[in-house]
């Protein structure tokens, strides 16, 4: 992120392929978007990953806690959601 700052300013890191200890060691190197939660992925892992087919909300929390990270959900191009009332 600091070669390309000011043109890239996200950087996504695929937990399905990288499994949460991956994911985690790229958010401490300047990622900072975990991909969307997938719902019964099934390609990674025909193609022979290890990790996961599916993660809520209360996952992705579990995965940046240690982080002292937290999550904010986004739209497709990185704008912020409306917050439930």
């Amino acid at each position: 992120r600091i070669a390309y700052h000011g043109f890239i300013d996200n950087i996504q890191a695929s937990w399905v392929k990288l499994g949460v200890a991956g994911v985690r060691q790229l958010l401490q190197a300047g990622v900072n978007d975990l991909g969307g939660t997938l719902i019964d992925e099934n390609i990674s892992r025909a193609a022979g990953a290890s990790h996961g087919q599916g993660m809520d909300e209360a996952a992705f929390a579990e995965v940046v806690a240690p982080l002292g990270r937290h999550l904010v959900q986004r739209t497709t191009l990185y704008g912020r959601t409306p917050q439930p009332a």
